[in-house]
């Protein structure tokens, strides 16, 4: 399964020697490997540090490297402070210096779920976003729909775009104007006060006895609980798990609502998968269009089939 973007990561040695003293000092001892990981959608180093005392998951980004993920990296810092310790990795330390950020995490011993999906696995996952639906968000976190929006409401440019409008399941082309309607609620179904992580999916949660534990947490919002999953079904149908309708009875045992209340959600994601899989290509990000492209589908599938009437 591939979840993430088909890249490899820079180097723990390409970091600046002043970044890799202060991460083994933390961890103490002395260096003695990494073990890097690869894919998603970030240009920072990501991977396990050992010393010949301890180890730990760190993520690292020079202070010349990419300006954006200097800044999720920061962000995501500020968000794993707020969140109980169940549904996120431990923070072991933070370092801001002049040769650039290092988050240094627990490393969990776990698994990626999706190799093949299991109904524990989702369970675990659900029983998770339960908690998180009930974390305040820190107030100075951003508002989940002054990020997503307009990008989550694009079935206007859809139906003026023969390329997208076209292609289109013939269902959903014949109810564009309920599409349309629906995008007007779609402000008020995210907005609310707790943790959005915003980018849930298969490679940025492990399983570890039993629980599942989110990871990545650069895009991490303000807004409404449960709004991650109709964000996460869409990459589970595509990579061989259950129907997003069947998945989601799941999630409504651990207290997630009905669909019916998350359809302008539903239907707002499905726009910006089918949108943003049209789009060209972004050198820096090789396989994410094809990425968008295989949740696209499932997701318009759902969203026809989800659909009053």
């Amino acid at each position: 399964m591939t979840s993430g973007a088909e890249r490899l990561r820079p180097a723990w040695g390409s970091l600046p020697q002043g970044v890799r003293t202060a991460v083994v000092d933390v961890i103490g001892g002395r260096f003695a490997a990494d073990s890097p990981a690869h894919g998603g959608f970030s240009a920072g180093y990501a991977g396990v540090v050992t010393t010949t005392t301890g180890r730990a998951f760190v993520k690292a980004c020079a202070a010349d490297w990419h300006a954006d993920s200097l800044r999720f990296l920061r962000e995501e810092i500020r968000t794993l402070q707020l969140l109980p310790a169940t549904v996120g990795p431990r923070v072991l330390a933070k370092i801001d210096t002049e040769d650039g950020v290092a988050l240094i995490l627990s490393a969990i011993d776990g698994r990626h779920p999706g190799t093949p999906w299991m109904t524990e696995d989702l369970r675990a996952i659900a029983a998770s976003l339960a908690v998180l639906a009930k974390t305040p968000a820190g107030p100075d976190m951003g508002r989940v729909e002054d990020r997503i929006i307009p990008g989550f409401t694009r079935w206007q440019e859809i139906t003026e775009d023969q390329r997208l409008h076209g292609p289109l399941p013939t269902l959903l082309r014949n109810r564009l104007p309920e599409l349309l309607q629906l995008e007007h609620g779609f402000r008020d179904a995210v907005h609310g006060d707790v943790i959005v992580h915003d980018d849930l999916r298969a490679d940025n949660i492990l399983i570890s006895e039993g629980s599942a534990h989110f990871l990545d947490w650069p895009h991490a919002r303000r807004g409404a609980a449960w709004v991650d999953l109709p964000w996460l079904l869409p990459s589970v149908e595509a990579t061989g798990g259950p129907s997003c309708e069947d998945a989601w009875l799941i999630f409504q045992d651990h207290g997630a609502p009905p669909v019916e209340a998350m359809l302008p959600v539903i239907s707002g994601f499905a726009s910006f998968l089918w949108y943003s899989q049209a789009q060209p290509e972004i050198v820096e990000l090789p396989g994410l269009r094809r990425f968008q492209r295989r949740q696209a589908l499932p997701a318009l599938r759902w969203l026809a089939h989800a659909l009053p009437g």
